[in-house]
């Protein structure tokens, strides 16, 4: 996966926040979801995987799968 331009200063849990937030609903947030994760390089998306499990108990891989 490419990576667009990643900020150098973000928040993995506030992320980890946003994306649950995209999948909450009767549907999720597709746009948010793409750009969250599009915008970030791999360290940083492992970084928000690693506090997504913390915060929620879940695996964020699980989550964003088809």
């Amino acid at each position: 996966m490419a990576t667009l331009l990643a900020p150098e200063n973000f928040s993995p849990s506030e992320d980890a926040m946003a994306l649950n937030k995209a999948f909450e609903g009767w549907g999720t947030d597709e746009k948010a979801i793409i750009w969250i994760l599009g915008h970030r390089n791999v360290d940083q998306r492992k970084q928000i995987r690693l506090a997504y499990q913390e915060i929620y108990l879940e695996d964020l891989n699980k989550k964003t799968q088809i």
